[in-house]
């Protein structure tokens, strides 16, 4: 049976009390986290193989004995290339430079605003490289949310990467029903935006959009 080792902060089938949950920050302070990575957890659930939550750890000294308990490492990612998370991914990219196994990456996703302006990432290229070197060394290719991130690799010289969005999008396999329940919107129509509570008093909500009854605005990610 195959071992894998998935970077999660706990496996779907664990239930914690709330606060221990809090106390772990199994949910890496987004409790939105635990959707792809329940997602990708469920997807690589097969009769012949085995999936081991890492608990979010990057320890180093550890590599050792993950390299022969395991036979791949699996990462499902959200928004990883911005300013604020890169402590994290080099914390990652060390991690990964110690394995020998494959590492595959899941739904990475570059984070801009409303103009999907990549300037403001300019200054974490070089964590950029790294990690997708370290990953390349060890995978055939990487796997991106979208096309603005897939563009921002390529323009950084990187040929193996592949859009395949989030891996939540295959919860519930590899058919995602979308029921419409109106036919379009309307200046009437009641729409529900979520973020954090993070971004909204840091007023990283921009970019209304006003109609005649409603107010709307979008986050950039």
């Amino acid at each position: 049976m195959k071992r894998i080792l998935l970077r999660s902060g706990k496996s779907p089938f664990d239930v914690l009390p709330i606060e221990e949950a809090l106390h772990r920050d199994v949910i890496a302070t987004n409790s939105g986290n635990l959707i792809f990575s329940d997602a990708a957890h469920k997807i690589l659930t097969t009769p012949g193989a085995e999936v081991v939550s890492n608990g979010m750890r990057t320890d180093v000294a550890a590599a050792g004995r993950i390299n022969e308990e395991y036979d791949a490492f699996v990462v499902p990612l959200a928004n990883a290339f911005r300013p604020s998370f890169e402590g994290s991914l080099k914390r990652l990219t060390r991690f990964i430079g110690k394995l020998r196994i494959p590492v595959v990456v899941l739904g990475v996703g570059a984070q801009a605003g409303l103009d999907q302006d990549p300037a403001r990432l300019k200054a974490m290229e070089p964590t950029v490289r790294a990690f997708c070197s370290a990953v390349l060394e060890r995978s055939a290719s990487i796997g991106v949310r979208g096309e603005f991130t897939e563009k921002y690799l390529t323009g950084m010289g990187f040929r193996d990467v592949e859009v395949i969005g989030c891996p939540s999008m295959f919860l519930h396999g590899d058919r995602l029903t979308v029921e419409k329940r109106a036919e379009s919107l309307t200046p009437q129509s009641r729409i529900a935006v979520n973020g954090s509570h993070a971004a909204v008093r840091s007023g990283a909500c921009t970019g209304s959009s006003r109609g005649p009854t409603r107010t709307i605005r979008t986050c950039g990610t």
